[in-house]
């Protein structure tokens, strides 16, 4: 009789066993996912973007810089393709053409691609922030950014052509961390600046549970390294992917994205006394960053995504509040720096009769993957305001914010921070060729234009 217990108990452990297991399979489904990379460093030296007063090109390179594109879906149910760029920012003319070549190759609508840059501000420029220059670029260095601009498109097609054809059915998940080394850089305008510390993550693994991709995004500037490290480098964007590709099975693609860090610096950064270390700095940057996947990877705080996302794009306008006036600008061009460089580009469009814009066309990207999580991309150096009105608001268990995707117009400030003024607010602007700053619904028409796009299941 014990014997037949024994048995009965076996089986009832194998069921429950087998119960489980179908259980797991039916709550995480199968999603069709491919990842690939492409190397996108300068082939010749060219003037590195981020600081104003760089004014000769890169002397070597530390890191290589790539485009990683992540896709979802097939043929017949759409792809949805995620590229990450290690540069400062992507210019809305090459997300444009990438789209174009993409729909003429796959049918591709604009909304089901995202490119994310990293925001490094050792790379190369490619038509960002011209004006940003103390010296002015000469028709050398111009003829080379073209080059390297012209160039970018057929890779990013490339890239994500290559993750089409090496997709294959995948376990899809996400969950969140934190990490600390950013901080807000507004202090001196507002003592009690805000951060926001969390590290979303995506982790693809093939039906083996071995890793294929993890996606993680942080809302910092990419500003480590500091102007007098005149080299070719990822920044802790650059450090965080190597790390955490050390970490994971060979062959596995770590991407990054920023969230929204306009007014967010890394901590500690740009030792000016001793410039080799902020190659130190950004190392130990990037470590906190693996070591936080590492503990994400190993716990049990995942959220299966058993859907493909659904993606919606939409334009919204924003305003700038005045435009500038020609006797100042010539004033101004009269003098040195970055100012007098802006002030030079403004007066000769506008001796040549074109219009100083008086509004900029902003683009809204969502990604519903459910009613797990849903996924917002906004354009520019968004401040993080955004990201935590959108959390307070929606709920930061199932929301993700990227920015610094798709274009790269300038500065995005809340109310709040135009309120206080300063640098996000108004001067940055010069550097983008932006005739002053915005008027002051800039935080209202953008938020109302991503619930507009969010599904109802977001909506508070």
């Amino acid at each position: 009789m014990k014997k037949y217990k024994h048995l009965l108990y076996v089986s009832l452990i194998l069921f429950n066993l087998s119960v489980g297991r179908e259980a797991f399979s039916q709550k995480q489904k199968l999603l069709n996912v491919g990842v690939a990379r492409i190397d996108i460093t300068p082939e010749t030296p060219v003037r590195l973007t981020g600081y104003s007063n760089r004014d000769d090109p890169f002397t070597s390179i530390h890191h290589r810089l790539w485009a990683k594109a992540l896709a979802f879906g097939n043929e017949s149910k759409n792809y949805s393709i995620l590229i990450t760029v290690d540069l400062l920012g992507i210019p809305h003319k090459i997300t444009e053409k990438v789209r174009d070549e993409l729909a003429k190759e796959i049918g591709l609508s604009p909304a089901n691609l995202s490119i994310c840059a990293s925001h490094t501000h050792s790379g190369p420029q490619i038509g960002n922030i011209v004006s940003h220059f103390h010296k002015p670029l000469s028709p050398d260095e111009l003829a080379d950014i073209t080059l390297f601009a012209m160039g970018l498109v057929p890779k990013l097609k490339e890239v994500a052509l290559e993750a089409i054809k090496v997709a294959s059915p995948s376990m899809v998940s996400w969950g969140q961390g934190e990490v600390g080394f950013a901080i807000n850089r507004r202090t001196s305008i507002n003592p009690n600046g805000v951060t926001d510390h969390s590290l979303p993550l995506m982790r693809v693994r093939n039906e083996d549970g071995k890793d294929k991709a993890v996606l993680v995004s942080y809302a910092c500037h990419a500003v480590t390294l500091g102007p007098k490290n005149n080299t070719v480098h990822g920044d802790w964007v650059g450090e965080a992917q190597l790390q955490i590709e050390a970490n994971l099975e060979p062959g596995a693609i770590a991407m990054v994205a920023i969230g929204c860090g306009a007014d967010q610096n890394s901590n500690p950064r740009m030792n000016t006394e001793n410039p080799e270390m902020d190659l130190e700095y950004a190392r130990n940057q990037g470590k906190s960053i693996a070591d936080e996947v590492n503990r994400i990877l190993s716990g049990e705080t995942f959220t299966p995504l058993n859907h493909l996302p659904k993606a919606k794009l939409k334009y919204v306008e924003l305003t700038f509040a005045e435009v500038p006036d020609p006797k100042k600008l010539a004033e101004d061009a009269k003098g040195s720096g970055r100012t007098s460089n802006y002030s030079q580009l403004l007066l000769s469009r506008m001796a040549r009769s074109e219009d100083i814009p008086e509004k900029i066309s902003y683009p809204i990207q969502v990604w519903d993957f459910g009613k797990e999580l849903v996924m917002v991309f906004l354009a520019g150096e968004v401040v993080v305001d955004y990201s935590l009105r959108l959390k307070r608001e929606i709920g930061a268990d199932r929301l993700w914010v990227n920015s610094y995707a798709n274009d790269m117009p300038c500065y995005i400030p809340s109310l709040r921070v135009l309120k206080e003024g300063g640098y996000e607010a108004e001067t940055a602007m010069i550097g983008y060729e932006k005739p002053s700053k915005f008027t002051d619904d800039v935080e209202e028409i953008i938020m109302e234009g991503i619930y507009s796009l969010l599904p109802p299941k977001f909506k508070p």
